[in-house]
Parts: C-alpha cells; structure tokens; sequence
C-alpha cells in the first residue's frame, strides 16, 4: 500500500475514534473558544488580541487532540496493534501529525470567524493568513505529538502539557506584546515557538509584526515542525 494510503487510513480511525474524547472537547475546543469570549467582552476592541487568541486556539486544539489520543493508545496498549501492522514509525508520526493539525485548524478558524466579527479593521491577506494557520497548527501537533511520546507515564502528558502550554500563552506576545517587556525577556520569547505563530497571524491579518519578520516566523515553523517529527520518530522507536 502507497504511503499516503497509509497515513490517510490512520488518520481516518483517529478522527472517528478521538474526535469526541473528553481531552480533545475540553482543552481542545472548549477551553480556546471560552477564552476568546472572555477577552472579546472585557475588552470589546480586540483588534491587537486576535492574533494571540487564534494562536492559542491552535496550540490547545492540536495538542490536546493529539495527547489524547496518544494518551489513551499508549494505556490500553493499543500502540502495539498499530505497529504490527504493515506501517512505519515515520508513517504514524506524520499521520499523528496531519490528524493534529487538522482538528486544529476547525478550532482556530472557528475562533477567527468568531473574533474577525467584532474586529475594527478588515482582515488584511486571506492568503498570508491561511497560510500561517497551517504552519501553526503543523507546528503545534508535532510539538504536541513529540511531548506525548516523551513522558516516560502517559499519565503525566497532560500536566506536562499544561506545564509548557500556560506559559507559552504569555512569553509569545499572545496576550501583550513582547516589546512591552524589558529587553533581556527577548530570548524567552525568540525560544518559545508560539511566537512565531504569533507573529505570522498578526502579519496576515493586521499587517504588522513585533519582533519576527513574516518570512523568519514562516521558515522558523518549518524548522521546528520537521525537528520535532525527528525527535517524535526517535521517541517512538525508544518506547517500542
């Protein structure tokens, strides 16, 4: 069977198994809309926050879909099954990945439609826009992927993903903007890879950045995707 039959098969039994799973509704979609809500009635004008919201939308729909289900394979042993079938370690990380990326980009288009309605100012490129989208969604479920192969008791991912996820929301410029900081709080945000899906979303829909320029966040989120499929591969074939 071709390889791209192999991927899509498994990330059709994903979505049919996982899409409903408490992790993926709470974290994945409940939390990031609630959140938007919460800052579209506090703040009313929130122009400067949709790209931080949509990113944040992203970083919890990819990752908590693709903790939960890696949660509850590696628990009930069902990883086994998988590998034993005719599919490679490399085939089930970037399927694990695509399915991740595509339950998020439901939840943070959903979140951009729903805060592009109370924006002042039109969205500036469709284009620059969409494609941001999917770089941060691609990035976030191979980070997302890589830390629920790492943790040694899958018990553990979600508190761990919580751990890296909480912090994120205020050392990319999500919630104010890194300029706002003193200057040595810089390269904590220049390591957090959440700022450059930030920085890439507030391109494509204000027309403006911060700190990373379009092209350095775009190919940053290229870099970051591929190293943490690497390292997922390498944690996979450690764990079996």
């Amino acid at each position: 069977m071709p390889t791209m039959m192999k991927v899509y098969a498994i990330i059709v039994k994903e979505l049919k198994e996982y899409m409903l799973k408490p992790g993926a509704i709470s974290w994945g979609l409940i939390f990031p809309l609630v959140f938007s809500l919460a800052f579209i009635a506090r703040f009313g004008d929130i122009d400067h926050l949709v790209p931080g919201l949509v990113s944040i939308s992203a970083l919890f729909g990819t990752t908590s879909f693709v903790s939960s289900s890696i949660i509850f394979e590696r628990r009930l042993r069902t990883f086994e099954r998988l590998l034993l079938s005719p599919v490679s370690y490399g085939e089930i990380i970037v399927a694990k990945i695509l399915v991740g990326m595509i339950f998020g980009l439901m939840v943070s288009t959903v979140t951009l439609l729903l805060v592009l309605h109370f924006m002042t100012y039109p969205l500036w490129s469709v284009s620059v826009t969409t494609l941001n989208l999917l770089l941060s969604n691609l990035t976030f479920a191979a980070m997302g992927v890589y830390i629920s192969l790492a943790i040694f008791n899958p018990i553990n991912v979600m508190t761990w993903l919580n751990i890296i996820r909480l912090p994120m929301m205020f050392t990319s410029g999500a919630i104010a903007s890194l300029t706002l900081f003193p200057r040595w709080f810089l390269p904590i945000g220049l390591v957090t890879p959440m700022t450059y899906s930030v920085d890439g979303l507030r391109y494509g829909i204000l027309y403006y950045y911060d700190v990373v320029p379009p092209l350095a966040s775009a190919l940053t989120m290229i870099f970051m995707t591929l190293l943490f499929t690497l390292l997922s591969i390498r944690s996979l074939r450690r764990l079996y």
